[in-house]
């Protein structure tokens, strides 16, 4: 056992360290980052309220839609994501763990979903993995995590920081990806988009 092991703390999260962390997060480029709260025992109802504008942060605080209205809207409902049903969204999202998770939240700023395609990574690493674990931190120890991330689909430890790997498309646009994020009481969904 490495004695000099000192487990990472969960942040405590607050409106003001949340509104930190999503803004540090997704406060650039294409991104979505709302929460809507659980009404149902099939989490994939609510995400899809989420998905669909159809639901309020139970604590009112910060959400972001910066996905620009592409040429036609092809959702129909003014969403960035397409209408789907509860199967096909479950075909779509894979099971990850806390970290892998926490590596998709941060890869979401750069480039083709990659950190390394984030300027100055290095420096902004520990800043942005802080940022990160705030989110997660809001749906507890218990929370679980979904992703679009194709590599997940057989591997719940999939390294999700510099993917290699295709996308399941949820969105009206020709590409993103993102994560699920589910409590007892709550659904987030944090995304980021691209149109050729």
């Amino acid at each position: 056992m490495n004695r000099n092991f000192v487990p990472q703390q969960e942040p405590a999260v607050d409106a003001a360290s949340w509104k930190a962390a999503v803004l540090d997060l997704f406060g650039g480029g294409w991104t979505f980052a709302r929460v809507g709260p659980r009404r149902h025992a099939d989490w994939r109802r609510d995400a899809a309220a989420v998905m669909a504008l159809e639901a309020t942060d139970p604590r009112r605080w910060l959400s972001i839609n910066y996905a620009p209205e592409v040429g036609e809207d092809r959702s129909g409902t003014g969403s960035p994501f397409m209408p789907w049903s509860l199967d096909e969204l479950g075909n779509c999202l894979y099971e990850i763990r806390r970290r892998p998770a926490g590596q998709l939240l941060v890869a979401l700023k750069g480039d083709s979903y990659q950190a390394a395609g984030i300027p100055d990574f290095a420096k902004r690493k520990d800043g942005l993995f802080t940022s990160s674990r705030t989110v997660l931190s809001r749906f507890g120890p218990d929370g679980r995590f979904f992703t679009n991330a194709s590599d997940a689909r057989e591997n719940p430890d999939a390294d999700l920081l510099n993917p290699d790997t295709a996308w399941e498309c949820l969105s009206v646009y020709t590409t993103d990806c993102g994560l699920v994020a589910v409590s007892d009481t709550e659904v987030g969904v944090f995304w980021a988009f691209w149109e050729d």
